[in-house]
């Protein structure tokens, strides 16, 4: 497994910075419901290159950007711009506007069914939408008379239904296209299957660093409040099972972390089998954050369940992320499968 570089690691501090300066999760904090956008602070990441690592297979770099935006729990469409854009582009469309993916069906899964295309115009329902709210453009795949082929389809030609979402800062839509105009793209066969599949592998390397920066978070925010909060006269952290149950969370964020460079890493080396790699990643992956964010909300105790404290925002996105792109089972299937092929 190949370490991050200085390079590498000093580009995702930028970003930390900014987010820092930024605080995305300030609108949200006052204001119960779903995300408020911020459209300016969005525009300034992707001016500054936020976008550039996953475009260049970069995915290391690509990462750790999505580490430092899962820190700061960023209601921004991070993922969903970098999947789409790694299917328009080397499918031979051009992204314009912001971007997102249709391929999810409703359990979460990369297994979308298709629209159906004619004269030009798409029919269907795309379930599961990651920032279809904000989003210019969904690439979606279609039933085209020479074969699946993907197609762009703009949100302002479609009907775009919000789902409910335990997690705010990461909006889920339904995309119902009834006779709306979409723009095929030129790869089919062998090479969309290609391409496809590489944005697959790239969205779930993404996801595991972002639920990495989530756990970090919540491993960091409960060890100090841990030897903050004082109870019988002493820091709770003195406490035996305390300590514990966060050398415990230390251990499965560590792991994650080990899991996400070695997934990145694969799919810029290309050794191996990438989606055996994704697949035991994201099994562990998911599991992991999701038992970090339990032991946080316990060990905060009362105050972790209040609006006030940021630690909700971080333990949903974490429990709605083991069920974004497959649960933890849906991956050990996967493992099962390839093992046993």
């Amino acid at each position: 497994m190949r370490l991050a570089s200085t390079e590498q690691t000093d580009f995702a501090e930028s970003v930390s910075a900014l987010l820092r300066k930024r605080d995305p999760l300030e609108q949200m904090r006052h204001a119960p419901g779903p995300r408020k956008f911020d459209a300016g602070l969005w525009a300034e990441l992707v001016a500054n290159g936020l976008l550039e690592p996953a475009e260049a297979g970069d995915v290391v770099t690509a990462c750790l950007v999505a580490e430092a935006l899962g820190r700061a729990a960023a209601p921004l469409p991070f993922l969903a711009a970098s999947v789409a854009g790694a299917l328009i582009g080397p499918a031979g469309g051009e992204v314009t506007g912001l971007a997102t993916y249709g391929l999810l069906a409703e359990d979460g899964t990369w297994s979308a069914p298709a629209l159906d295309i004619r004269d030009g115009l798409v029919h269907g329902t795309l379930p599961f939408v990651p920032d279809g709210d904000v989003a210019d453009v969904v690439v979606a795949a279609v039933r085209a008379p020479d074969g699946r082929r993907l197609a762009l389809v703009r949100t302002s030609d479609a009907t775009v239904e919000p789902l409910e979402n335990l997690d705010g800062t990461q909006p889920l839509v339904r995309v119902v296209c009834d006779g709306s105009p979409a723009t095929l793209l030129p790869a089919g066969g062998d090479a969309l299957a290609s391409v496809v599949e590489e944005a697959r592998l790239l969205a779930l390397a993404l996801h595991g660093a972002t639920l990495l920066g989530l756990a970090a978070w919540l491993l960091d925010t409960t060890v100090e409040y841990a030897d903050q909060r004082v109870q019988f006269g002493m820091p709770i952290a003195a406490r035996q099972a305390v300590k514990h149950r966060c050398a415990g969370m230390l251990i499965q964020v560590e792991s994650i972390r080990s899991m996400v460079l070695e997934l990145a890493d694969a799919l810029e080396s290309g050794a191996g089998d990438r989606a055996l790699v994704a697949a035991t990643a994201m099994a562990w992956t998911t599991e992991a954050a999701e038992e970090v964010a339990g032991g946080a909300l316990q060990l905060h105790g009362g105050i972790g369940f209040t609006w006030e404290h940021d630690l909700h925002h971080y333990f949903k996105r974490c429990t709605v992320g083991t069920l974004l792109l497959g649960t933890a089972g849906h991956h050990r299937a996967q493992i099962a499968a390839a093992l046993t092929a």
